[in-house]
Protein backbone atom coordinates (compact mmCIF):
# COMPACT_ATOMS: atom_id res chain seq x y z
CA UNK A 1 0.00 0.00 0.00
CA UNK A 2 0.89 3.45 -0.76
CA UNK A 3 2.63 5.09 2.23
CA UNK A 4 2.84 2.01 4.28
CA UNK A 5 6.37 0.70 5.21
CA UNK A 6 7.68 -2.39 4.21
CA UNK A 7 7.82 -3.72 7.77
CA UNK A 8 3.80 -3.15 8.71
CA UNK A 9 2.92 -5.16 5.43
CA UNK A 10 2.16 -8.70 6.53
CA UNK A 11 3.18 -7.83 9.88
CA UNK A 12 2.67 -11.31 12.14
CA UNK A 13 1.63 -10.69 16.30
CA UNK A 14 4.11 -10.19 18.60
CA UNK A 15 4.36 -12.27 21.49
CA UNK A 16 2.40 -9.84 23.44
CA UNK A 17 -0.09 -9.79 21.11
CA UNK A 18 -0.42 -13.60 20.90
CA UNK A 19 -0.83 -13.79 24.91
CA UNK A 20 -3.62 -10.92 24.85
CA UNK A 21 -5.42 -12.69 22.19
CA UNK A 22 -5.34 -16.20 24.10
CA UNK A 23 -6.63 -14.88 27.42
CA UNK A 24 -9.47 -12.79 25.16
CA UNK A 25 -10.34 -16.28 23.72
CA UNK A 26 -10.76 -17.78 27.18
CA UNK A 27 -12.49 -14.94 28.30
CA UNK A 28 -15.05 -16.06 25.47
CA UNK A 29 -15.13 -19.21 26.73
CA UNK A 30 -16.11 -17.60 30.02
CA UNK A 31 -18.80 -15.84 28.51
CA UNK A 32 -20.45 -19.24 26.96
CA UNK A 33 -20.31 -20.94 30.49
CA UNK A 34 -21.67 -17.62 32.01
CA UNK A 35 -24.50 -18.09 29.79
CA UNK A 36 -25.06 -21.71 30.32
CA UNK A 37 -24.95 -21.51 33.38
CA UNK A 38 -27.69 -18.30 33.90
CA UNK A 39 -24.97 -16.69 35.74
CA UNK A 40 -25.57 -13.53 35.41
CA UNK A 41 -22.84 -11.96 38.00
CA UNK A 42 -19.59 -13.38 35.74
CA UNK A 43 -21.60 -12.40 32.57
CA UNK A 44 -21.71 -8.79 33.61
CA UNK A 45 -18.09 -8.84 34.60
CA UNK A 46 -17.41 -10.24 30.76
CA UNK A 47 -19.71 -7.77 29.19
CA UNK A 48 -19.92 -4.52 29.05
CA UNK A 49 -23.29 -3.04 30.23
CA UNK A 50 -22.88 -0.79 27.38
CA UNK A 51 -22.62 -3.93 25.07
CA UNK A 52 -24.44 -5.12 21.89
CA UNK A 53 -25.63 -8.85 21.08
CA UNK A 54 -26.77 -9.10 17.44
CA UNK A 55 -28.86 -12.21 17.33
CA UNK A 56 -31.01 -13.91 14.63
CA UNK A 57 -34.06 -12.68 16.67
CA UNK A 58 -33.00 -9.29 16.90
CA UNK A 59 -30.54 -6.72 19.06
CA UNK A 60 -30.17 -7.21 22.54
CA UNK A 61 -27.99 -4.95 25.18
CA UNK A 62 -26.49 -6.25 27.86
CA UNK A 63 -29.14 -5.39 30.56
CA UNK A 64 -31.46 -7.03 27.84
CA UNK A 65 -29.53 -10.22 27.67
CA UNK A 66 -29.35 -10.66 31.25
CA UNK A 67 -33.57 -9.76 31.72
CA UNK A 68 -33.60 -12.86 29.63
CA UNK A 69 -31.50 -14.82 31.39
CA UNK A 70 -34.25 -16.43 33.41
CA UNK A 71 -36.24 -17.84 30.06
CA UNK A 72 -33.22 -18.80 27.89
CA UNK A 73 -32.10 -22.44 28.53
CA UNK A 74 -28.75 -23.09 26.75
CA UNK A 75 -28.26 -26.65 26.88
CA UNK A 76 -24.83 -26.94 24.59
CA UNK A 77 -22.81 -24.97 22.08
CA UNK A 78 -19.27 -25.88 20.65
CA UNK A 79 -16.75 -23.35 19.41
CA UNK A 80 -14.86 -24.16 16.38
CA UNK A 81 -12.44 -22.20 14.44
CA UNK A 82 -11.91 -19.98 17.11
CA UNK A 83 -9.77 -17.08 15.56
CA UNK A 84 -8.27 -13.52 17.06
CA UNK A 85 -6.80 -10.27 15.37
CA UNK A 86 -5.79 -7.55 17.73
CA UNK A 87 -5.48 -4.82 15.51
CA UNK A 88 -4.58 -2.20 18.18
CA UNK A 89 -3.28 -2.41 21.83
CA UNK A 90 -6.68 -2.30 23.34
CA UNK A 91 -8.92 -4.14 21.04
CA UNK A 92 -9.65 -7.67 20.29
CA UNK A 93 -11.69 -9.42 17.42
CA UNK A 94 -12.79 -12.88 17.93
CA UNK A 95 -14.04 -15.21 15.32
CA UNK A 96 -15.50 -18.39 15.02
CA UNK A 97 -18.00 -20.85 14.34
CA UNK A 98 -20.64 -22.55 16.63
CA UNK A 99 -24.05 -24.22 16.94
CA UNK A 100 -26.31 -24.00 19.57
CA UNK A 101 -28.79 -25.81 21.28
CA UNK A 102 -31.17 -24.46 23.64
CA UNK A 103 -34.73 -22.90 24.09
CA UNK A 104 -36.17 -19.09 24.69
CA UNK A 105 -39.36 -19.36 26.77
CA UNK A 106 -40.19 -22.72 25.44
CA UNK A 107 -39.16 -22.26 21.93
CA UNK A 108 -35.95 -23.73 20.80
CA UNK A 109 -32.99 -21.87 19.03
CA UNK A 110 -32.78 -22.29 15.09
CA UNK A 111 -30.47 -25.15 15.22
CA UNK A 112 -28.50 -23.64 12.27
CA UNK A 113 -24.73 -23.34 12.12
CA UNK A 114 -23.66 -20.23 12.58
CA UNK A 115 -20.39 -17.23 12.27
CA UNK A 116 -19.70 -15.68 15.71
CA UNK A 117 -17.80 -12.35 15.94
CA UNK A 118 -16.91 -11.09 19.23
CA UNK A 119 -15.37 -7.71 19.67
CA UNK A 120 -13.71 -6.95 23.35
CA UNK A 121 -11.85 -3.90 24.52
CA UNK A 122 -9.27 -2.89 27.29
CA UNK A 123 -11.03 -1.10 29.91
CA UNK A 124 -9.57 0.22 33.27
CA UNK A 125 -10.93 -2.91 35.01
CA UNK A 126 -9.35 -5.72 31.92
CA UNK A 127 -11.18 -6.98 28.59
CA UNK A 128 -14.54 -6.92 28.30
CA UNK A 129 -16.68 -7.85 25.40
CA UNK A 130 -18.51 -4.63 23.99
CA UNK A 131 -20.28 -6.49 20.43
CA UNK A 132 -21.06 -9.61 19.61
CA UNK A 133 -22.43 -10.76 16.42
CA UNK A 134 -23.78 -13.67 14.68
CA UNK A 135 -24.64 -14.57 11.00
CA UNK A 136 -26.62 -17.88 9.91
CA UNK A 137 -24.57 -20.01 7.54
CA UNK A 138 -26.16 -21.56 4.63
CA UNK A 139 -25.65 -24.81 4.37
Amino acid sequence: MKGQSRKSKGRTPSARSKMEIQKVMRLEREVWKAAREKNARNFRKLVSADALMIFQSGILTQPDYIATMPGRTLEENTIENLRGHMPNANTVILTYQTVRAGNFEGKPFPSTRVIESTTWIRRAKGWVAILNQETPLET
